[in-house]
């Protein structure tokens, strides 16, 4: 596929319309096997199932230790990998997947060449069925071990994280930007908004967890760690599966016409990517083994739409609104500290929640946590509950009253570093409406109060007393979902 070439957003638009992906592969390449070459392109698989020496972990070794021999100069190095992440990449705002999904596809192509394995695909590790690091990524002698990390071998993250549980909610969530985090505008590209729930949780807890205090994947060198490409990859395949659920992207033209004009391919060459074009790359250049989400795996997901269908969501994506109809302040100027809950209450007429919270509707309760700057360090997260005043740092997560939680990747000292991404406010978005049903069908719900009780908790073996959290304000929304 390395003479594809990536049209710009007005040609797509042009033939979207008209074309197949098929018939797009023929347009963009002109050759006449493109159509074999995409039935036929690698399968990205789940690395804890395959064993050590299958050749898809032997590429991915050679292809790495290849990077790590070039000089730092070399865009096909390990160190220029990581510098276009630490220099480029979107965290906070609704480019972060697509930005991600070009970075991954490119350096897939940096291994093949470099590994000379022309069938390699990216393999995910899905830290839901297997939440340790795999075994591949451990071992001096391994070009994919990273010493500078903050966990071992059998260390597996806080439950609540990455739980099937907590998956299976995330990927029940229809509304794109809640999904895959907020709008943001073309001139303000690197700059964060509101992150949505996939990457509040999954990506931005497991960065910190692995990485520890100062370990490559806690701040935006993280590609320096051969697993950030495995953790991003099945974030990547997640994004798929939920269009494969028939929820659709945005079609913002603001979104769709943003250029991604820092990556390399195989062979060197500066390329530019539009992120149009990006929703169909499983199509075209790769395609899943199942992750054991969505509809291939978990109880009560949607059947998967057929290839023409999906093909379809892909090329038109829809308009993609959350408009909050009713606004409640719980609270202005919060400061937290780890460990210890901080509840905050909100006046709320029973019926606007009851009607908010009915099964298969179209509204929704989000909390948004708003007007956060970047904490001083990312070795703790937020656990959210609700109709619990007693909530405690040991509360589990199986509690019925808990809704969700957020983390943070990057601390306020490596930010002020990064070109275009410091000195600025930020917000998370939690889903309360899955809690609340589950609460309003036990009698849990008060009348006509909801209260919300925060608690920032600390990764495993860090430490984190006196740490602060300062919220400019907490806010309850009851949305309509479109």
């Amino acid at each position: 596929m390395g003479s594809m070439q990536w049209f710009s957003r007005r040609d797509f638009l042009k033939t979207a319309g008209a074309f197949s992906v098929f018939q797009y592969a023929l347009w963009m390449g002109g050759c006449e096997s493109c159509q074999q070459q995409i039935a036929a392109r690698p399968t990205r698989r789940n690395i804890s199932n395959l064993p050590a020496n299958d050749p898809i972990i032997q590429a991915y070794q050679a292809g790495v230790a290849a990077m790590k021999a070039k000089p730092a100069s070399d865009p096909l190095s390990w160190a220029f990998q990581a510098d276009i992440h630490a220099n480029h990449c979107p965290h906070g705002n609704w480019w972060w997947l697509p930005w991600h999904r070009a970075f991954l596809v490119y350096f897939e192509r940096i291994i093949r060449k470099l590994s000379g394995h022309d069938d390699f695909a990216l393999p995910y590790w899905n830290w839901t069925t297997n939440p340790s690091v795999p075994a591949p990524f451990w071992g001096n002698g391994s070009s994919l071990f990273d010493p500078n990390r903050g966990i071992g071998p059998t260390d597996t993250p806080p439950f609540g994280i990455v739980d099937a549980a907590t998956i299976t909610g995330i990927l029940g969530q229809t509304n794109f930007n809640v999904f895959a985090s907020y709008p943001q505008t073309a001139a303000n590209f690197r700059s964060k908004t509101t992150y949505g729930l996939l990457e509040a949780s999954p990506h931005n807890q497991i960065h910190p967890w692995i990485g520890g205090l100062s370990g490559d994947m806690t701040f935006f060198h993280s590609p320096l760690d051969p697993i950030f490409w495995c953790h991003h990859n099945i974030l990547d395949c997640l994004w798929y599966k939920w269009n494969e659920m028939g929820n659709a992207n945005t079609n913002d033209p603001v979104w769709n016409d943003q250029h991604f004009t820092e990556f390399f391919d195989e062979t060197g060459t500066s390329v530019d990517v539009v992120c149009a074009i990006t929703p169909l790359f499983p199509l075209l250049t790769y395609q899943f083994e199942p992750c054991n989400q969505g509809p291939n795996g978990g109880a009560g997901m949607a059947k998967a739409l057929g290839k023409d269908q999906l093909e379809a969501l892909l090329r038109k994506g829809a308009p993609v609104k959350l408009d909050v109809t009713q606004r409640f302040t719980l609270q202005r100027e919060l400061n937290l500290e780890v460990g210890k809950p901080a509840r905050s209450t909100a006046k709320i007429e029973s019926r606007l929640l009851q009607d908010a919270i009915q099964p298969n509707g179209n509204r929704a309760v989000l909390l948004n946590v708003n007007e956060i700057t970047d904490p001083d360090t990312n070795d703790y997260f937020v656990r959210v509950f609700v109709g619990k005043p007693d909530a405690t740092p040991e509360t589990p997560t199986s509690d019925s009253h808990y809704a969700g939680s957020f983390g943070f990747f990057n601390d306020a000292k490596s930010m002020a570093n990064m070109p275009n991404m410091s000195g600025h406010k930020f917000g998370f978005v939690v889903d309360l409406t899955p809690a609340l049903r589950s609460l309003n069908q036990g009698g849990g719900m008060s009348a006509n109060s909801l209260d919300v009780t925060l608690i920032p908790v600390g990764y495993p073996g860090r430490k984190t007393e006196g740490l602060k959290l300062s919220i400019g304000n907490l806010e309850l929304g009851i949305a309509q979902i479109k």
